[in-house]
């Protein structure tokens, strides 16, 4: 078989995503090598990958380093699973078949204030600008839902307008409500793409660990307008609460790469993996047979290594 080598970056607990790959490209007449660009051993992805230690997403000299390490493994396809990692390959996509939004909308995901100006101005529903409570803050570049601020009382919120700490943050009107996290892929020509939602059902560190397929009209629609806006491409989440009292649906975030949580729609029929492969070689589209109601619950498994130097 033809080898396909493909590129991790910041997927050390990847393990699923990378049998996935090797899986589809077993079915599509390709031997897959995955090649991960890390830093430490030790890392479940060392059972699937040829693991590289890499440098600090900062380091002035990654993209370089990157770049030799694309040239010398002969990578065909680079995959990002961390938000850094995103905004560096898209600037790479000369060297190698990247996945990904253009690098000017990758960076307007980024920030939560430009995403939010972003969707309005395509139509996409958001929760608006409160200066009422209930309201939330979150930080203007950060990720993983940390960092988020909820006020309950005017005061408080008052004092936070107020402060310049506040112009840090993107300040929206509290929701509550069922949240919703959107698989998608939209191939690199525009030609096709296809979305899949699920409901988060319960989350650890920003990343669902127990979801359900579904399909939502309102979601559909938001997706599909998505889809047609210049330098939408690749693999992309797309995040939604809908307002358990009006049933109104808002934009939450856009994230230019796979989630983690995307094994749920791949279990539940859609074949992301074999459709990067398919993307990246030219190959016709692959059937997609997504079923809503699939449950995925998330399970810890252990990872052994003999003879470990912890230093």
């Amino acid at each position: 078989m033809q080898a396909l080598n493909i590129l991790f970056i910041g997927g050390s607990k990847r393990v699923s995503a990378a049998r996935a790959f090797k899986a589809a490209g077993a079915a599509l007449g390709f031997e897959v090598n995955i090649v991960a660009y890390e830093m430490g051993r030790g890392l479940p992805i060392e059972t699937e990958a040829t693991v590289l230690q890499g440098l600090r997403f900062s380091d002035p000299e990654i993209l370089a380093d990157l770049r030799k390490v694309i040239a010398e493994y002969k990578i065909d396809i680079a995959m990002a699973y961390h938000d850094h990692a995103v905004g560096l390959l898209a600037q790479l996509t000369d060297a190698t078949f990247v996945p990904t939004c253009s690098l000017d909308r990758c960076e307007t995901f980024f920030s939560k204030k430009a995403s939010n100006q972003y969707f309005e101005s395509i139509g996409m529903p958001v929760a608006g600008y409160p200066t009422g409570v209930p309201a939330f803050a979150k930080p203007d570049k950060g990720s993983a839902s940390q960092g988020l601020l909820r006020f309950y009382h005017q005061d408080e919120l008052d004092a936070f307008l107020a402060s310049p700490e506040s112009a840090q943050y993107e300040i929206q009107r509290l929701i509550t409500g069922q949240e919703y996290s959107v698989d998608g892929y939209i191939y690199m020509d525009g030609s096709s793409h296809f979305f899949a939602p699920r409901k988060r059902l319960e989350t650890l560190g920003g990343e669902a660990v127990r979801s359900l397929t579904v399909e939502h009209a309102g979601i559909a629609k938001a997706c599909e307008n998505l889809a047609q806006q210049e330098g939408i491409r690749g693999a992309i989440t797309v995040q939604f609460i809908e307002d358990a009292q009006t049933g109104e649906l808002f934009t939450m975030e856009v994230n230019p790469r796979f989630g983690g949580a995307m094994l749920t729609t791949w279990g539940a029929g859609v074949p992301w993996f074999h459709m990067v492969i398919c993307d990246a070689k030219s190959l016709p589209h692959p059937a997609v047979n997504f079923q809503s109601n699939t449950l995925m619950v998330r399970s810890f498994q252990e990872h052994f290594f003999a003879n470990h130097d912890a230093n």
